[in-house]
């Protein structure tokens, strides 16, 4: 999955590398697909829960993890068959937002009613799907279409000062 991506593996080329059988393949897995999209879960997870106790440093910090993640490999190599795969597959399409994306969406809805408590934006009552696109979607784009652009820290930084302007956080906290 490294080297070539999960779309070039086959149950064949798979148990003969591993040295198992395809009745032993399909007890587990289903599917090639499903077995990329266990090994992308269980390398990448749900996503850290952050508390820096600033909401900017908190969203950069959940940024650089992501841009880690996208920059790796694994990632580089697999995630565009894995979002053909959750448009195509409602099993995949189901345990990728339940198991990848929903979490990490709690994530940064936890940080967002944290800051909101603090006063560091007016308030928590903002389209959280919105502020987590306007995270994701530009580190997306890169990873996907790598036509210009780096995926580093500088993006991470401006997507973050994207959105504490989209959720009105004053400059020194005061969510005034």
């Amino acid at each position: 999955m490294v080297s070539e991506g999960f779309e070039a593996l086959t149950v064949d080329r798979l148990v003969t590398e591993v040295g198992t059988t395809r009745p032993t393949f399909y007890r587990r897995f289903p599917s090639t697909s499903a077995l990329a999209f266990e090994v992308i879960w269980r390398r990448f997870g749900t996503g850290s829960p952050v508390d820096t106790g600033s909401l900017s440093d908190d969203l950069l910090t959940l940024q650089r993890e992501d841009i880690a993640m996208f920059s790796t490999p694994l990632m580089q190599r697999n995630l565009p068959g894995l979002v053909r795969l959750v448009r195509s597959d409602p099993e995949i399409r189901s345990r990728y937002r339940s198991d990848f994306i929903e979490p990490r969406r709690a994530n940064v809805r936890d940080l967002i009613c944290s800051a909101a408590d603090r006063g560091e934006i007016p308030s928590a009552d903002v389209d959280f799907e919105l502020v987590c696109d306007l995270l994701i979607g530009p580190l997306l784009a890169r990873t996907l279409l790598p036509l210009e652009g780096a995926l580093d820290d500088r993006l991470a930084r401006m997507t973050v000062q994207t959105v504490m302007t989209q959720l009105g956080a004053s400059p020194h906290g005061t969510g005034a």
